[in-house]
């Protein structure tokens, strides 16, 4: 089957994560709990700012229209107040932020491919996040091209683009770095069942 169109893409159920690449739904990777947690990260900082300062904010399966054989889905979008997007998706234009989390199937596409759809239509800021490097790639939209600025380790990201906004990415990596706690009671340790003495 194949090739499919924007149409074809809006008709996927909720749950399909595909998105529409040149005419092809390509699979993107089942998002792990690292994944998970970051983009949640990213949506309460947002979120708080935006109940501060208006906005909207959408995660993970709001779909963007590229082109009649493209369509993604960001991990996390922000719009402006006065900026209502359609409740199916957007059609024209771009979200004012859109946020990417890196995976370790996902750097190409989302370092190449959804740059130059990001960029062609017209998306301000693109907020690139790789949990592996512990960085954040800030794109900037400026005569029809990004310019980048990276913030590496353990600081805290003001971009000034939304006033007060401050994310302590010290906070996100620690974070991600904890061990996974599962509390073992002491009568499970030893599943082999015993005999008691007669």
């Amino acid at each position: 089957m194949g090739p499919y169109t924007w149409d074809d893409f809006l008709d996927l159920p909720e749950d399909d994560r595909r998105e529409l690449l040149d005419g092809w739904l390509v699979e993107t990777e089942m998002p792990t709990f690292e994944h998970e947690a970051v983009v949640a990260f990213f949506v309460f900082h947002l979120f708080g700012w935006a109940r501060q300062h208006g906005g909207r904010v959408v995660a993970s399966g709001y779909k963007v229209k590229v082109g009649p054989r493209r369509g993604v889905m960001p991990d996390v979008q922000y719009y402006r107040p006065g900026r209502t997007p359609p409740s199916q998706a957007l059609v024209e234009g771009a979200p004012d932020i859109g946020i990417e989390v890196v995976s370790s199937s996902s750097g190409r596409y989302d370092r190449v491919t959804k740059l130059n759809y990001y960029c062609a239509i017209g998306l301000p800021e693109y907020w690139l996040v790789d949990p592996a490097e512990q960085s954040v790639h800030r794109f900037l939209l400026h005569d029809g091209r990004y310019a980048v600025t990276v913030l590496d380790g353990n600081v805290t990201f003001a971009p000034e683009s939304l006033p007060g906004l401050s994310i302590p990415l010290d906070e996100l990596w620690a974070q991600l770095a904890e061990p996974s706690k599962i509390e073992t009671s002491p009568e499970s340790t030893d599943s082999t069942p015993t005999d008691e003495a007669q």
